[in-house]
């Protein structure tokens, strides 16, 4: 495992440089299809595959299933959803799995080694709860728990169980955003001073989903990725944060207490600076790009029209070999879990992201509500 990193393939891909350009006439390069489509290697296949029972089949839990079905490292042999459409999803995308409407019955299911949760936001803490109280490792969607207190004593107590109680914070095993972290680490680009993360969904998500009490809003439920990067990124953790919420798009989020557009300012130790601006209506398309400012050059990362890092110093630009993918969040979510699997087989819990992250995460975006409501710096 490599503890700058985080988790990596057990043999990374090492960065080739393409074509070079001259700054001005810089344009993506046409990468072909068959690179394009190649595989990534995500590490090494177990003996034996963990096995695992999924709790949720709704938007994200979809996602994670897709996933799941390529894995060579895992098996699901229980599903949990109380939907009676999910649960026929289920038999006809796990064959040999048993399914259940009660989480509880899943995850004591003969065999369960892990458990992965993609439920409602306000469903996670209880359910951690419950898999760690039946000594299961656990795979979480983002965020752990919307109190902060909560998310620290459930990473306490897999802590204390030497229990893996991993955050699907899936951008850090993205190969676009995996390529700039090890060309940060490497000082392609000198110190690092200025960070700039946007998030722009197509369209927003139903009013009930968006508001605070029960995903954390935009602010949260979006905005976590972008705090987790900053601080990866960085190295350190946030001190203060400054907010604006722009003027609303869809009117109907006043009603649940949300915003559909917002702009932050991560302070960081010695001046260093994180820039985040969140949208849920962008219209083109799911957007999420990253740029990393450093002393002697510049990290950019997009997600469209294909995932890909560039890397600007003094000779040009170019675009990394080894960071473009077709779908970065698919390839993200599908790392994520051969990371889990690795933690617990190999050990290395520290290279995956954790309770403890996503209670600080969180606590970020609670301090930017605070900010935005307030007009003032909030201390994290």
């Amino acid at each position: 495992v490599h503890r700058l990193v985080g988790w990596q393939p057990a043999q990374p891909v090492q960065p080739r440089i393409g074509t070079q350009c001259d700054l001005r006439r810089h344009r993506l390069r046409d990468f072909g299809a068959r690179e394009a489509s190649r595989e990534i290697d995500r590490g090494p296949c177990f003996m034996t595959r963990l096995k695992l029972a999924l709790i949720g089949l709704g938007r994200m839990g979809r996602v994670h299933a897709q996933a799941l079905v390529k894995s060579t490292n895992i098996e699901v042999v229980a599903v949990a959803d109380p939907a009676s459409q999910s649960i026929e999803f289920a038999k006809t995308t796990f064959r040999n799995a048993a399914t259940f409407s009660d989480y509880r019955q899943a995850m004591q299911h003969v065999g369960v080694e892990a458990v992965l949760i993609a439920s409602p936001t306000p469903l996670h803490a209880e359910m951690v709860q419950y898999a760690i109280s039946k000594n299961l490792n656990v795979l979480c969607e983002k965020p752990l728990a919307l109190d902060v207190d909560v998310a620290k004593k459930l990473a306490d107590e897999a802590a204390s169980k030497n229990l893996v109680l991993q955050i699907g914070h899936w951008r850090r095993f993205s190969p676009p955003w995996l390529t700039a972290k090890r060309l940060l680490d490497e000082g392609s680009i000198g110190e690092p001073l200025m960070i700039r993360l946007s998030q722009w969904d197509a369209n927003s998500p139903p009013a009930s989903f968006c508001d605070v009490n029960i995903s954390g809003g935009l602010a949260i439920d979006c905005g976590v990725h972008e705090y987790d990067l900053a601080e990866w990124f960085f190295g350190e953790p946030t001190r203060a944060v400054r907010a604006w919420n722009l003027p609303l798009v869809e009117r109907s989020l006043e009603a649940v207490g949300d915003v559909d557009n917002l702009c932050a300012i991560l302070e960081f130790n010695n001046s260093r600076t994180a820039f985040v601006d969140l949208s849920r209506n962008c219209r083109y398309g799911d957007d999420v790009r990253t740029e990393i400012l450093g002393s002697q050059g510049a990290i950019f990362v997009d997600l469209l029209p294909t995932g890909c890092t560039r890397l600007a110093t003094k000779d040009g630009v170019i675009e990394v070999s080894g960071s473009q993918v077709i779908d970065a969040t698919a390839a993200g979510i599908e790392n994520q879990l051969d990371a889990f699997v690795q933690a617990i087989k190999v050990g290395g819990t520290g290279a995956v992201p954790s309770g403890y992250d996503s209670a600080r995460s969180t606590n970020i975006g609670h301090a930017v509500i605070s900010a935005a409501k307030s007009g003032e710096k909030v201390f994290v």
